[in-house]
């Protein structure tokens, strides 16, 4: 079936948020915003941007028009 879906059903999905989380911390880790906060710490850049990029991944492969899946 070809279902279209609209921002609004995708914006319910906890997977979309937990991908823009993912998201906005590498962001944030990128532009030096922890650095300014006084984070920091290689450790911190390296767990920031893994954890950021599996949410991510996450985020995009999760099909919210799927209810049976994640």
């Amino acid at each position: 079936m070809n279902e279209k879906v609209s921002i609004k059903e995708r914006l319910k999905s906890w997977a979309v948020w937990l991908s823009v989380l993912g998201a906005v911390g590498v962001i944030l880790n990128a532009t030096g915003v922890f650095q300014m906060l006084g984070i920091d710490s290689t450790v911190w850049d390296i767990i920031v941007n893994a954890v950021g990029s599996v949410l991510i991944a996450f985020g995009i492969l999760n099909n919210p028009t799927d209810k049976t899946g994640f």
